[in-house]
């Protein structure tokens, strides 16, 4: 699942490309992929501005004029592939369409269409889990919801169907069962050491690494920036929260905020199935210092990275560096 520095690069990528349009019309292909029927969506949505896009967690806020917000998840094969230009036009991004230079650019591992050589935005924006859909025609068999704007459509793509978008009045945001579950933002000016402080001790018996990933905690940070910060801070992931001293803390919260921005910086991580607004795989994993690294030298040379069982998930650390 996209964690914060993987769904921050995706609003970022969106807005740059729908802010400013209007909401012409929503079709639901998947009952269970929207929270609303699609006849009330439409007649509440018609003509509705896109003002911004915002990150909470892992989940993407649109907000709309007439008061209105969508939220998205896109949860473990979600996508949002948004194609300009007239709706339902779109052909396979490797068939046999055309730039308007004449010319194909390839990046990674799927075709995109560029409008000229020389610019850099491409035809057709992919942005979360590169599945087939990604160099397919839209919609297609995975396209839940289908929001055409002003100057293009919005598909969103979801294989195994746990991701969700909601249509909610903006002035109830804050009291969504998904947005009020959620902790502090790691970016928040409320992220105070003495914050995460209190956050720690609440759970004494409980490994750091889970009380790092706990949402309703802290959000946005899972499994990779969890594993990173605590290498980063030199604690091991299955310390019990009461064992984390005062200075560690301070270490802690400062090792969250650097591997989050070190992140967003390189567009998020690509292990398995991410990519960008641009169909470009994120870089963060060439930054890794532990995440994924079993059996290979811990970056500080004093080690080997280990890996073990944590709440179910893997945590990977250095036995030597974190103490």
């Amino acid at each position: 699942m996209p964690e914060l520095p993987e769904v921050e690069t995706v609003v970022r990528g969106l807005s740059r490309h729908i802010i400013g349009q209007k909401i012409r019309d929503i079709k639901i292909l998947n009952k269970k992929s929207f929270y609303g029927t699609s006849r009330s969506a439409s007649w509440q949505t018609s003509k509705s501005k896109i003002l911004n896009l915002k990150r909470r967690g892992k989940g993407i806020i649109i907000n709309l004029s007439k008061g209105l917000s969508l939220l998205i998840h896109l949860k473990m094969t979600g996508q949002l592939i948004y194609v300009p230009g007239s709706p339902m036009l779109e052909r396979s991004a490797s068939g046999s369409r055309m730039t308007k230079g004449g010319r194909h650019s390839r990046t990674g591992d799927f075709q995109l269409l560029r409008a000229s050589s020389s610019e850099r935005n491409p035809d057709r924006l992919n942005l979360g889990h590169p599945t087939k859909d990604f160099g397919e025609k839209m919609p297609s068999s995975h396209t839940r919801v289908i929001f055409e704007l002003s100057y293009g459509t919005l598909y969103f793509n979801d294989q195994r169907k746990f991701g969700w978008v909601k249509l909610v009045p903006t002035c109830d945001i804050e009291k969504d069962s998904f947005i009020k579950r959620l902790g502090v933002e790691p970016f928040s000016k409320s992220f105070t050491v003495d914050i995460l402080w209190q956050t720690i001790q609440k759970h004494p018996n409980g490994p750091i690494k889970s009380t790092l990933m706990d949402q309703s905690l802290i959000a946005g940070v899972g499994n990779i920036y969890s594993d990173e910060a605590l290498f980063v801070a030199g604690i091991r992931p299955d310390r019990k929260g009461k064992t984390i001293t005062i200075a560690e803390n301070k270490k802690l919260i400062s090792a969250i905020k650097k591997v989050l921005e070190l992140g967003i910086k390189h567009s998020g991580t690509s292990i398995a199935n991410y990519k960008n607004a641009e169909g470009l795989p994120g870089k963060m994993q060439n930054y890794l210092k532990v995440y994924g690294r079993t059996g290979q030298p811990c970056p500080h040379k004093c080690g080997i990275v280990k890996v073990i069982r944590i709440g179910g998930r893997s945590a990977h650390f250095c036995p030597v560096c974190q103490k």
